[in-house]
């Protein structure tokens, strides 16, 4: 990519920084310019549109920590690429996944956020294409994603290690989505709010 796009992808990252409360420091931004290494898996920072191992299973109940809220298990049945504007959110045996998807009007709408937890993230990506991206913060306790949907499904699957909290921010052309808008689990229950945490309990 050339480098007036790494450092608009730079501005990003500090934007979606101070939404969630995450510092982003020279160093995590810095790193967005630098080559993927050889291993195939992106550096903290790297922008990303292949397919990386989620790694370590994220099963609800193999978690010291405890358990997830019941409101954010299971994947929709009632998801379907084109619905409404928005995002799908859910834990499954595997981890987490997110989905994003609107109207198939011709339009291109770009989805862009956040997820941060109090453990390394592992991810892949699900669909996505040439102008879909994801990196990390240096921790790698923070995967921040630019998804240009038009019309289909772009997403990404990814486990945080049986991280005790996880924080999602979803925003759509810029402007953060209605917690309608964000569906959680099997169910599709709207979120409490946007950006919101998810919490495990003992």
């Amino acid at each position: 990519m050339k480098r007036a796009h790494f450092a608009a992808v730079a501005a990003t990252v500090a934007t979606f920084a101070t939404v969630a409360g995450i510092a982003a420091g020279p160093a995590a931004m810095a790193a967005t310019t630098s080559p993927a290494p050889s291993s195939g898996i992106p550096s903290s920072g790297t922008p990303s549109s292949g397919t990386r191992s989620p790694g370590t299973t994220d099963d609800t109940n193999g978690c010291p920590a405890g358990h997830l809220p019941a409101m954010i298990e299971g994947a929709p049945q009632s998801y379907h690429a084109g619905d409404a504007r928005g995002a799908w959110i859910w834990h499954g045996k595997s981890g987490y996944a997110l989905r994003v998807t609107h109207p198939q009007d011709g339009r291109v709408v770009a989805f862009t956020g956040s997820v941060t937890a109090d453990a390394p993230i592992k991810v892949k990506g699900v669909q996505l294409e040439a102008n879909d991206h994801y990196w990390f913060s240096t921790d790698h306790k923070t995967l921040y994603f630019s998804l240009s949907n038009r019309g289909y499904t772009d997403g990404v699957d990814f486990t945080a290690s049986c991280a005790s909290k996880v924080t999602f921010n979803v925003r759509a052309d810029g402007a953060l989505l209605s917690p309608d808008r964000v569906r959680l689990g099997v169910h599709a229950i709207a979120a409490p709010s946007d950006p919101f945490t998810v919490t495990r309990r003992k």
